[in-house]
């Protein structure tokens, strides 16, 4: 850690043999840091016990990251809701030296995920800033969970600076959308209409927060897309997952003051991070 927080390290680009510099590490030290990790189980044909094994090679790195606080799993931490794959994915989780958080996908929604966590949408505060891990019901966010949401916005947002959301589904993704060329996981589990952009996102674009919503139902295979990144006014949308094999990858979210929070968008199919781009320059294909 001592290492990590008093050397100035600089952006690197891959290798041509995989091989890689060291990853961004902002200087100053952020006030706080968080990871995202979408898809964490990894490959959705050749899967395994436990968590993706290349996020797993770089345990170490994350919860040495300069003021690494916590984590969160955007979904799909296992590739079927058993006993058996979520008693493997926690002995791996058991690795990170920091709470890890997890807004359920399809493939941990289940019994066992019940009985292994309390609440399945809920928010919790670090400083001054705000975190709500929802869980969608069939991409919607809707009956006793949008009066949850509706009610902590409306008795936190004046006190807090920025406000993160988390969800497994792209639930602003539609196929005939502006989104429409992002490739998701799988398209079949598209409902055929959700009500972010009519219900959900007027409620956070009318907030004088900044507004950032995270979802991990990407990167599954060689043939989706790995993550996305949309800002409109006060509110972003980012993608992020692993699976693939080339593009896996997590978001690392430096908040180094209320006004200044940085992406650092983190490869991991190589033996140390590297920066596999600059997260705000994606332009949806």
């Amino acid at each position: 850690m001592l290492a990590l927080l008093t050397l100035t390290l600089v952006a690197c680009n891959k290798d041509d043999d995989g091989g890689t510099d060291d990853p961004i590490i902002s200087e100053p030290t952020p006030g706080y840091s968080f990871f995202v990790a979408g898809h964490t189980y990894g490959n959705a044909v050749n899967f395994q016990f436990g968590l993706h094994p290349p996020v797993k090679e770089h345990f170490a790195f994350i919860n040495d990251y300069p003021a690494m606080r916590f984590g969160v799993l955007t979904g799909d931490v296992v590739p079927a809701p058993s006993q058996e794959y979520w008693d493997a994915a926690l002995v791996d989780l058991s690795s990170f030296t920091m709470p890890i958080h997890v807004a359920a996908g399809n493939h941990d929604r289940g019994p066992v995920f019940e009985s292994i966590y309390q609440h399945d949408y809920y928010s919790f505060q670090n400083g001054k800033d705000l975190f709500i891990i929802l869980n969608p019901t069939s991409w919607n966010i809707q009956g006793d969970q949008k009066a949850f949401l509706e009610q902590t916005l409306a008795d936190n947002a004046e006190k807090v600076n920025n406000i993160f959301l988390f969800c497994h589904e792209l639930i602003w993704w539609a196929p005939d959308s502006i989104f429409g060329n992002v490739e998701i996981n799988y398209r079949p589990h598209y409902p055929g209409s959700t009500n972010f952009w009519p219900e959900i996102h007027p409620i956070l674009d009318a907030l004088p927060n900044n507004v950032v919503f995270f979802a991990g139902d990407l990167g599954a295979t060689a043939e989706v897309d790995h993550y996305t990144y949309f800002k409109k006014d006060n509110v972003t949308l980012i993608g992020t997952g692993m699976g693939g094999g080339s593009e896996d990858n997590i978001v690392v979210v430096e908040v180094h003051s209320p006004t200044d929070v940085r992406f650092k968008l983190l490869g991991i199919n190589a033996d140390t991070p590297y920066e596999l781009g600059i997260l705000e320059d994606y332009i949806l294909p």
